[in-house]
């Protein structure tokens, strides 16, 4: 490498060697010290038959001829060396190393051409440093924003990609750089957002779907840079799949809770029509009717409730406080609370408690409201002459509770969506034992705002089981 940039310095610098022009200089300094060699060897030959004054002409013509062409090798060999240094250093800049000092003998050799050449040096590498701090100062924007960041050329190749592209794509930047971005991320609609935003002046907007390897939405924006004709196009990309999840829940939320809030309206409106058209004065209907008024009113209150808890607690004002509480107490309310709905099926409840007693960090209202949420889902859905088992042990720094009953149990292809509201397994028979499809969604809001934990197992026609784990009580 050093050979061959030595050669290529020389080559630059002996221009009159390489140049035709400077091939006939080289020819006439050469002829003029041939021609003072013969002009002194033909005048000692011929001294004899020439007057002295001409003889003594002709040898300091010749002597003269010889000392100018002697010079002139000396004063061009002085001055090749400082400019062939010269040209090594401009070489070296080009290469970005502006640290490289002028050799001495260059100074001395062209003071003015130095001072200029160092300053330039100085200039140039302090605007290089710029450049080069704001280019990493751009790169960590790049990097630290959610978006996904991509440039392109004008002929759709990446010249840039940011981390978060880098993650929402699969790409690794290092390799990504100079392909075709359709090579690399396959979507044709892509590809024509791209190909029309260089056409055009203002930005396009869309939705695309990637699998990279799970499925994302993301809202894409693709606009051309500056220049004429545009140099290329930066491609800005938005994960919106959580938005769009949210955004089906909320329309399955509105559809299920005017549904269960106009099951329960209807129901009423229908007996209250039929009273007044009549059936008031038939004592035996009427009573039937107002019973089911009643029972629908029931139902409907308790949808109502149901929803402002949990608006309540999505909205902090119902979070648990973390109070000591003894799981045994609030185990022994709830099971006397649910026994007269267990003696009616005749199903069994039992308390398993450990020999010490277990406190743990959460309100004494919140744990009855999951146990009891709990446990009265246990006894609807567990059939006649069954059982229904509360135990609770605490376990390192966690108390640990398991509601276990011997009901008709879950499929598996359900328990992923058991917590969400309204969403039930059996609407019927949900409907016919009277719940309003949020129970569970509250105690898993309520478990999570007392930093705890609930999980399910179930075997359908064996029965299920809740596990619930709360931060123990610190002892005061």
């Amino acid at each position: 490498m050093n050979a061959t940039r030595s050669s290529t310095t020389e080559n630059a610098l002996a221009t009159n060697a390489s140049s035709p022009w400077g091939g006939w200089t080289a020819v006439y300094r050469l002829g003029i010290a041939v021609i003072g060699v013969l002009i002194l060897v033909v005048s000692f030959t011929l001294r004899d038959h020439i007057s002295a004054v001409l003889w003594s002409t002709a040898a300091a013509i010749g002597i003269l001829m010889v000392i100018s062409w002697l010079v002139h090798f000396l004063v061009e060999r002085r001055m090749r060396q400082p400019l062939q240094d010269l040209a090594l250093v401009l070489e070296k800049m080009t290469e970005g190393r502006f640290d490289m000092p002028l050799p001495a003998t260059t100074a001395v050799a062209y003071p003015g051409l130095a001072e200029s050449l160092a300053k330039m040096s100085m200039l140039v590498a302090g605007r290089m440093r710029h450049l080069k701090t704001e280019r990493d100062q751009l790169r960590i924007v790049i990097d630290s924003l959610a978006e996904g960041v991509i440039a392109v050329d004008s002929e759709q190749r990446i010249i840039l990609a940011g981390g978060a592209a880098c993650r929402m794509f699969g790409l690794t930047e290092g390799t990504a750089l100079g392909r075709p971005i359709w090579e690399l991320i396959r979507n044709p609609q892509l590809q024509e957002w791209i190909a029309a935003a260089l056409k055009q002046s203002a930005p396009i907007h869309g939705e695309m779907q990637i699998h990279t390897p799970k499925t994302r939405i993301l809202a894409m924006s693709v606009a051309r840079l500056a220049g004429k004709p545009a140099p290329g196009a930066v491609v800005v990309a938005h994960d919106i799949t959580e938005i769009r999840r949210l955004e089906k829940v909320r329309q399955e939320f509105v559809a299920n809770a005017s549904h269960e809030l106009k099951t329960p309206i209807t129901s009423i409106r229908a007996y209250v029509e039929t009273l007044l058209n009549g059936a008031i004065d038939d004592e035996n209907h009427r009573i039937k009717f107002l019973n089911t008024i009643d029972e629908q009113a029931g139902r409907l209150d308790a949808t109502v409730r149901d929803l402002l808890t949990l608006a309540h607690i999505e909205a902090d004002d119902a979070n648990p406080t973390p109070a000591p509480t003894d799981i045994a107490h609030i185990a022994q309310r709830c099971k006397e609370h649910h026994r007269p709905a267990a003696d009616r099926k005749s199903v069994t409840v039992t308390l398993h408690a450990p020999e010490t007693p277990v406190i743990v960090a959460i309100g004494d209202e919140a744990l009855d409201t999951i146990l009891s949420n709990l446990v009265d889902n246990a006894i609807k859905y567990t059939s006649e002459e069954g059982s229904v088992t509360v135990s609770w042990y605490a376990d390192d720094s966690q108390g640990v509770i398991e509601v276990e009953d011997t009901g008709i149990g879950i499929p598996q292809k359900h328990l992923n969506r058991i917590f969400e509201r309204f969403y039930r397994v059996d609407r019927g028979r949900s409907r016919d034992q009277g719940g309003t499809g949020l129970g569970l969604a509250i105690v898993k809001h309520m478990v999570q705002s007392a930093d705890g934990q609930i999980e399910i197992s179930s075997t359908v026609g064996r029965g299920t089981t809740f596990t619930l784990r709360f931060p123990l009580a610190q002892p005061s």
